[in-house]
């Protein structure tokens, strides 16, 4: 049955090769990111004297590829002066003159609201869009004398006072309501050589839909194709979860057929968002945000780990803090300079490999489904092949057992059948990784079990990238579920595992207060590990170990991962070396110390589940582990022997 087994599993892999093979070429050849800037804020240093041509040059100079544009919106007019909103109230104090009725049927005769007034030389289009946008909520105004031969209407909605007292929870929609690109501004700056990106967010609807219309006519004369979603929520979505997400699928239908490209924003929640990845399929690029001005610090390196490590391709750089801008707190000539200095930086430490530019989604990556069963069939028989340590038969029920998890698949073709099946094979490799090392022999039975670890853990994490395989992963729209798990099962297995021989002697041991701590002090330890598992670990990382890994970072290009080679492998090299020399009580300790070692190779398998991370970083990562790790181990088996040839010694004098 063995061979059986391990025939299946050497054909599995066979049949999965060129998935990893064609993963790995779409990312080492996916290479140019693209940093972004808001032209709001551009507007906003402009304003505030700095020359508009200057902007552009040091932005384009610094590698800025990218200028995002919003929809005008009447704020948008109002501050330049072409149109004037008026509230009742506004009015009702400029027709001092005018008789008491007529100040009255003023006042009374229309529903909550905004007048907006028209300047003359305003452009026509301009006009054609606020009347188009707000439907059957807008009126012409001609009852008013004093406004006798100007354009002006009245819009039905939310009014200035009402949200001056607090009854309004958000800005005034009449007054953010999109209702239009300006085309002449984005001609300009793609002129200059940006790609204008387009920036929308959930209010559009059937009476301002043009707006979508005329992005399609930008993206053919510009060549701009790139939406990111403004707010928490995606274009259609509804507002509460119980009802109908239609129109955000045909909204997300129709931008993808249309040519549209998806930047999702890093580590920000959007609903919807699943949805639209479903129909835009590969046409998504990851975009990680960059504030300059909100005090966090390290830009430079998050923006280098985002684009190098997480396969990102969009940088959203906030070049101006309009906030503080406008409180006066620093001046437009302050708050560019820092943001030139930053973006100075970013372009001069990222990596050679990659470089400014416009950049592209990810190729199509799609697996055949019979490729994905034989992996699963793999899967089951790389399970089996571990069970057999246990009993033929256990191995024939968990090989049966995966099969029927392959089915699922078949028949469903449910993605969670195939996270299911990672989870397992994840936490099995891992498990079994460790207690290879259990009986050693000789100094080369050390390396053979090291090596035959690392073999089986790497194997775990092949069939994991196979599986998990496809856009939706490489891009984290979709992931590898179950980390918590995987970082503490396998410890507890090669821990049940070690002790099985003994648990009668662990049983009626005498249990003493030091026992006692030293449990605890596992327990604290195990906790910590689960604690900073995933992604967003970092917040429990102090700042001299951030200042360490960056230092390994700077000088490897990628840095090892610390439970691997300061903590897992050590440990394990360790604990073999004293299977290997000690009897009785001291190869008892040897095998506990295995448990350190599954430390070390769930890491491993752990490293490549982040599926957004490019296999060559993750596997140059892992051969840093297990090439540190093992050294680390040495200088550890130096200092027992050392200990132990010195201990009855510091003993008589004690």
């Amino acid at each position: 049955m063995k061979k059986v087994l391990m025939a299946i599993v050497v054909i599995s892999i066979l049949i999965t090769a060129p998935l990893i093979y064609n993963r790995a070429k779409i990312e080492w050849n996916n290479d140019t990111y693209e940093m972004i800037v808001p032209y709001e804020e551009i507007r906003e240093l402009a304003i505030r004297g700095l020359d508009t041509d200057t902007i552009v040059k040091t932005l384009y100079d610094n590698g800025v590829r990218g200028i995002s544009f919003e929809p005008t919106g009447i704020q948008d007019l109002v501050k330049q002066g072409l149109v004037m909103t008026l509230t009742k109230s506004d009015l009702f104090s400029m027709l001092q003159k005018e008789d008491e009725n007529t100040r009255e049927s003023i006042l009374y005769s229309r529903e909550n609201g905004l007048y907006v007034l028209l300047r003359n030389d305003l452009d026509d289009r301009w006009e054609n869009a606020i009347v188009k946008s707000f439907g059957d909520r807008i009126d012409k105004v001609t009852d008013l004398p004093i406004f006798k031969g100007e354009s002006i209407y009245f819009i039905k909605g939310i009014s200035k006072e009402e949200l001056a007292r607090g009854m309004g929870a958000v800005a005034n929609p009449i007054l953010t309501r999109p209702i239009g690109f300006d085309e002449d501004l984005m001609t300009k700056f793609a002129s200059y050589g940006f790609e204008p990106v387009f920036r929308i967010g959930n209010n559009i609807n059937e009476n301002n839909e043009y707006v979508l219309d005329q992005m399609k006519q930008l993206q053919d004369k510009l060549g701009g194709h790139k939406i990111i979603f403004t707010g928490n929520t995606m274009l259609g979505v509804a507002p509460h979860k119980d009802l109908k997400t239609e129109d955000a699928e045909q909204y997300a239908l129709r931008l993808v057929n249309e040519g549209f490209v998806l930047m999702p924003i890093e580590f920000t929640k959007q609903d919807g968002l699943n949805i639209y990845a479903k129909q835009f399929n590969n046409k998504i690029v990851r975009l990680h945000s960059l504030d300059f001005f909100d005090g966090r610090g390290g830009y430079t390196d998050r923006a280098t780990r985002a684009v190098k490590e997480r396969n990102i391709r969009g940088l959203y750089v906030h070049v101006a803090d309009i906030k503080k801008l406008e409180e006066e707190t620093i001046t437009a000539e302050q708050s560019f300079e820092v943001a030139t200095q930053e973006l100075e930086a970013i372009t001069s430490q990222m990596a050679d490999k990659h470089q400014p530019g416009i950049a592209q989604s990810y190729d199509i990556l799609q697996a055949s489904k019979w490729m994905t069963i034989a992996g699963l069939i793999g899967v089951a028989a790389f399970i089996g092949l571990a069970a057999l340590m246990v009993s033929e038969k256990i191995a024939l029920l968990t090989f049966a057992g995966m099969l029927l998890v392959a089915a699922g698949y078949i028949v469903t073709g449910a993605t969670m059948f195939l996270q299911a099946a990672s989870l397992v094979v994840s936490i099995v490799a891992a498990t079994w990784a460790a207690i290879s090392g259990e009986y050693i022999n000789s100094k080369k039975d050390m390396v053979f079990k090291f090596l035959k670890g690392a073999f089986l853990a790497l194997i775990g994490a092949w069939f994991v990238m196979s599986l998990l395989y496809g856009n939706q992963f490489l891009v984290k729209i979709e992931e590898f579920r179950g980390v918590k798990l995987l970082f503490i099962l396998p410890i507890v297995l090669t821990f049940l595992h070690v002790i099985r021989d003994h648990v009668k002697d662990l049983a009626m041991t005498v249990v003493r207060n030091y026992y006692l701590v030293i449990v605890a002090v596992i327990a604290a330890g195990l906790m910590i590990l689960v604690v900073r598992s995933g992604n967003d670990a970092g917040e429990m990382v102090s700042g001299a170990e951030l200042m360490f890994r960056q230092k390994l970072e700077d000088f490897l290009f990628v840095r090892p991962r610390t439970k691997e080679f300061l903590i897992g492998y050590p440990i394990l090299v360790l604990g073999m070396y004293i299977i290997y020399q000690g009897k009785g009580w001291e190869q008892r300790i040897g095998k506990y110390l295995l448990v350190g070692g599954a430390i070390g190779f769930l890491s491993t398998v752990n490293t490549f589940t982040h599926l957004h991370i490019p296999i060559y970083l993750s596997l140059l990562r892992t051969v840093y582990g297990f090439v540190f790790g093992a050294l680390l181990g040495l200088v550890l088996i130096f200092l027992y022997r050392l200990g132990k040839k010195y201990w009855p010694m510091i003993q008589e004098r004690l």
